[in-house]
């Protein structure tokens, strides 16, 4: 609360800290991704890309403002980054790809990993180019970690850092037939809500989540997603590739070479992750041997959505701190 406090009486002083929403052309086509940014206050080369996980876009997840300008954006935002979050085809401000409005078995799983992280590349081309970014730290979440280490491992000298937020990691047991390959399927933001909270994971009265997700996250969430066809006002249909991807990144399949990233990662989640362990963690960060530099962290008291939860202002920190510790032994 008091780190809250600061910022925010900061930012009066300042002056207000929008989100500024670009739609950027994807090549090919008519389609576009949405990428949402916040300026720092001042000059600034050095930026951070936020990548969103497999049901919720940027501004229900790094860009979720529990009180006017408190989101995690903003925190690295008011640390001097340029910061911004990208929405993949399908989700949030981006295009509804063409297969998402027909019927769901009647194409493949929409939005896999290789394509994601060609979206990552247009949006840092964009930060490049249009914004001045030079240093750019990506932090993705949960299925955002594949694309992003897929365009990690494909443009080596891409980005400064890359830190992965509760990761799909390889499962000494995995189901890849788990889900039925259609392209996408329905689920409401109430659905998404109650599965936010892991009730069964969770010892009994214990409550993560902050106040303002359980008050205005799911009617936000409704709100940043367009209503397709005849679905009902309360269905959102939403990309089953991740979904997909991750399956087989539980079963060990990667569309990436981790020895292929030579950047520094750091691998960071919560004790009650139902994603990611210690001792998988550590196994995941083993297979980055070109990488200059690794941590790993385990912040107790967060679960898969610790950015969504109490404990978030311990992910903000530490993620901060691996950032400006990269920046300060980089060569």
């Amino acid at each position: 609360m008091v780190m809250l406090l600061i910022g925010a009486m900061a930012s009066a002083a300042l002056g207000a800290m929008p989100i500024e929403t670009t739609n950027i052309p994807l090549p090919g086509g008519p389609a576009h991704v949405a990428l949402h940014c916040i300026a720092p206050h001042g000059a600034t080369s050095k930026a951070v890309l936020f990548v969103h996980g497999a049901t919720f876009p940027t501004k229900l997840a790094a860009g979720f403002q529990f009180h006017p300008e408190d989101s995690w954006m903003h925190d690295m935002a008011r640390r001097g980054y340029l910061a911004c979050g990208l929405d993949f085809l399908g989700y949030g401000g981006s295009s509804t790809p063409a297969a998402m409005k027909g019927k769901a078995s009647a194409a493949p799983p929409v939005t896999r990993a290789p394509e994601a992280s060609e979206q990552i590349a247009t949006a840092v081309d964009y930060m490049r180019q249009r914004k001045g970014a030079v240093d750019i730290h990506v932090v993705a979440h949960s299925w955002g970690t594949i694309p992003a280490a897929t365009y990690a491992a494909r443009h080596p000298h891409g980005l400064a850092s890359l830190t992965l937020f509760g990761p799909i990691v390889q499962k000494e047991k995995a189901d890849t037939d788990k889900s039925p390959k259609d392209a996408w399927f329905h689920l409401t933001a109430q659905q998404r809500l109650e599965q936010l909270r892991f009730e069964k994971v969770l010892p009994a009265g214990k409550v993560l989540l902050e106040s303002a997700v359980a008050t205005r996250w799911a009617g936000e969430y409704r709100a940043s997603m367009p209503v397709v066809g005849n679905d009902a006002p309360d269905q959102m249909r939403i990309p089953n590739g991740p979904i997909i991807d991750s399956e087989e990144g539980a079963a060990g399949n990667f569309p990436y070479v981790a020895a292929q990233v030579r950047v520094p990662v750091f691998v960071v989640f919560g004790n009650y992750d139902v994603i990611v362990n210690d001792e998988e963690a550590s196994k995941f960060l083993d297979r980055f041997t070109s990488s200059p530099m690794k941590w790993q962290l385990r912040i107790d008291d967060g679960t898969h959505v610790m950015h969504l939860e109490r404990q978030r202002w311990s992910l903000y920190e530490s993620v901060a701190a691996f950032i400006r510790t990269t920046s300060e032994v980089a060569p």
